[in-house]
């Protein structure tokens, strides 16, 4: 989404399909795994940030006994992929993304399908609704108000007002800043560039599962990206990735700032963001025919199939899971849930600023899910695809770089998606 200082997020309704049951004490067991030892894997992410201080609740109300251990996402993933890949991992639980790791670690057979679960009543409690997650989970003032600039609402705009906000004064004591920040680091950049390509009307693959996000379209959105970056961002946009990007943007020093809405907590933290009150969200732009930007990307919670605690993991994912956990991380952290009860309680919309909450709503359902490459080998081809993006931003050859990262990735698709 676009975040405007007033400012935006690419409206990439990025909501976290953690949330957990209604406490029907009485009528379900959650006693029935008491005296087990869970090891959770969460990566440092504003939904761990606000679930931790509620860990004490799962272990009071089950009598299982957490031991969690929370990393970088670089090195979080990489943690996980080891341990799978090992055959012998004690993790029970962790946080994953089905479209970055989810066809891999299906095909590699790590994960433990939870429909059995989801099934035995004696297993899940009778008000966890499976039903109730979101369907496709299953004001800019300030800066624009001051320099009288129109919050885009098209590419064109975008690129219009970036240039139009480069260089004024930004910051409190009148520094100038940047008309826009994004992510530029290599694989890191591809979730934001997404929206980009979508926007401008192409896509990863095409029908017959050949890469064609370097047809023509393709390298309009990857040079509009690497143009913006180069031209009106930060310099050595190339280095990074959303933790310096959002904080560059919360420090007052950029007017827009395209990411997910999942940052929006830590654009709006009280003890470090210096825009509080000064940010407003909107839709990500939609490209030159018209086309939607808005990607849907889904953090959520899964077991390995080598998990030696199963009932008490199903347990934990269930509870963190269920409509309470979700309304206490949203109406107290602003971290935006995926349970729709929760999005029509008043607790919920509570610290969810109004055009946050239309852009969500709008983006759920006009968004694709494909912010990755819908293949096997996502870090690969988002390595590949990232190279490029460098490349443009440095202002490279952005055609060949476009070409070369497509051929690369029917190559990594080849040798990994063999029948």
């Amino acid at each position: 989404m676009i975040v405007t200082r007033r400012a935006w997020l690419v409206a990439m309704a990025i909501v976290l399909t953690a949330m957990s049951p209604a406490f029907a004490q009485q009528q379900f067991n959650w006693q029935q795994a008491k005296g087990s030892q869970l090891r959770v894997m969460l990566n440092k992410h504003p939904w761990q940030g606000a679930i931790e201080p509620h860990l004490k609740e799962f272990e009071a109300l089950t009598g299982v006994k957490l031991v969690t251990e929370v990393y970088p996402e670089d090195q979080f993933r990489a943690k996980v992929l080891v341990e799978l890949t090992s055959g012998a991992s004690s993790i029970d639980v962790f946080m994953s993304m089905p479209a970055q790791e989810g066809l891999k670690y299906m095909r590699a057979g790590w994960l433990q399908p939870v429909d059995e679960f989801l099934k035995n009543p004696a297993l899940t409690a009778p008000d966890y609704n499976w039903n109730d997650f979101l369907e496709k989970t299953r004001d800019a003032k300030d800066v624009f108000q001051k320099y009288n600039v129109k919050v885009p609402t098209t590419l064109e705009e975008l690129e219009a007002a970036a240039k139009a906000l480069n260089g004024k004064a930004m910051t409190d004591d009148g520094q100038p800043g940047y008309g826009i920040v994004a992510r530029g680091k290599r694989a890191a950049a591809t979730s934001t560039f997404a929206a980009y390509l979508h926007a401008m009307g192409s896509t990863w693959l095409g029908p017959n599962r050949e890469p064609m996000f370097n047809n023509e379209d393709g390298v309009k959105a990857l040079d509009l990206y690497g143009r913006l970056l180069r031209q009106y961002g930060p310099p050595g946009s190339e280095n990074n990735h959303w933790y310096e990007a959002s904080s560059i943007f919360s420090q007052g020093k950029a007017a827009m700032y395209t990411d997910s809405n999942a940052l929006f907590p830590v654009i709006e933290d009280p003890q470090k963001s210096k825009v509080i009150g000064k940010v407003g969200y909107a839709l990500f732009p939609r490209g030159p025919k018209g086309q939607y930007g808005s990607t849907v990307a889904v953090w959520g919670l899964a077991m390995p199939k080598t998990s030696q605690n199963q009932k008490a993991a199903w347990l934990f994912m269930q509870w963190a899971t269920a409509k309470e956990q979700v309304l206490a991380v949203q109406s107290e952290k602003g971290v935006l849930g995926a349970r729709d009860s929760v999005w029509k309680d008043a607790k919920g919309l509570s610290k969810v600023p109004a055009d946050l909450r239309e852009s969500l709503t709008v983006g759920s359902k006009v968004g694709t899910p494909l912010w990755n490459p819908p293949v096997v080998a996502v870090a690969e081809c988002r390595d590949a695809i990232g190279a490029a993006i460098v490349v443009s931003i440095q202002g490279g050859d952005v055609r060949a770089a476009d070409n070369k990262a497509a051929a690369d990735v029917k190559r990594i698709m080849a040798e990994t998606e063999k029948k």
